[in-house]
């Protein structure tokens, strides 16, 4: 499924076409035009391509910059899919085994009502020499919004638990505060369609687009991604995790272009209340493991 979105900021844009659900007839600002690509018309409406495709294999991310196989997939193997219902995005484990961060619209449709639950809500991952496929208590969330589509982007965030723990991934641990402008590792799981499909890539935290009262930020990136991204980690180069994606703003998505504020990928920072929400989460999961 690929999630599609009106985000909304606390900064004032450009008047772009921000939206893939309807089309719209605003005007694009000067200087928005992308350079013609001949790549861009095999590329889905959703993919915001900066400049060109930088995403790897977690072996090609290895190679690149000098790292054993092994070392990659301890450091950002805690990546997996989040199932709800029909839509498919990218969530992972922070904190402990048994807490999963993502963004909101994956696990909650328009209206707030969940995507699935039960069996029809699960996360996904390879670990410990086996898949594991584990249900996600939706009911049990604690996130930014259970409506995000009427809401800010700087609310798509979730934090849920799941129902038992994964065995074998080395959960994220909540890194210091991502600085912008600055280096950070996307860390997907799935692309565009529901297609399963693991991906790094290196790329750079570029502009604080919206603040929130908590200190949570929302930040610009030159990242590439497309549907099946939504939820994913936004790591340190040590892997330490420093934010969720949560999607895009372009006057022409589908079509690569440079990074500029009419052309970019977004997420928000594990600062304020999300890590509050990690922080809680975490130690709620553990005071109930130890009263079994």
């Amino acid at each position: 499924m690929q999630l599609q979105r009106v985000f909304q900021s606390s900064r004032a844009l450009p008047a772009l076409c921000l939206t893939l659900v309807a089309a719209c007839n605003l005007a694009t600002p000067a200087g928005a035009l992308e350079r013609k690509n001949a790549a861009a018309g095999d590329l889905p409406s959703s993919a915001i391509i900066i400049d060109e495709d930088g995403r790897q294999t977690r072996d090609e991310y290895a190679r690149s910059k000098g790292l054993s196989a092994s070392t990659v997939s301890t450091r950002f193997g805690a990546t997996g899919l989040v199932r709800c219902g029909s839509a498919v995005g990218t969530g992972q484990l922070v904190g402990a085994s048994n807490v999963l961060v993502t963004a909101a619209h994956v696990l909650f449709a328009p209206g707030g009502e969940p995507r699935g639950t039960g069996d029809s809500c699960t996360f996904e991952i390879e670990a410990g020499g086996s898949r594991q496929v584990v249900p996600i208590d939706v009911d049990e969330v604690i996130c930014g919004a259970r409506e995000p589509y009427a809401e800010p982007a700087v609310k798509d965030w979730a934090v849920v638990p799941l129902a038992n723990a994964v065995i074998g991934a080395k959960p994220y641990m909540p890194a210091k505060a991502m600085s912008v402008p600055g280096e950070i590792v996307l860390a997907a799981a799935a692309r565009a369609g529901g297609e399963e499909n693991y991906s790094l890539q290196g790329c750079r935290a570029r502009q604080v687009t919206a603040t929130t009262p908590s200190g949570l930020r929302e930040v610009a990136i030159d990242c590439d991604a497309e549907g099946g991204v939504s939820g994913a980690a936004l790591l340190a180069p040590n892997g330490g995790f420093l934010g969720v994606y949560v999607g895009f703003r372009s006057a022409h998505p589908g079509k690569v272009g440079p990074f500029s504020m009419s052309h970019y990928n977004f997420g928000v920072t594990a600062e304020g209340s999300l890590r509050q929400a990690i922080t809680e989460m975490v130690g709620r999961n553990q005071s109930a493991s130890v009263s079994r």
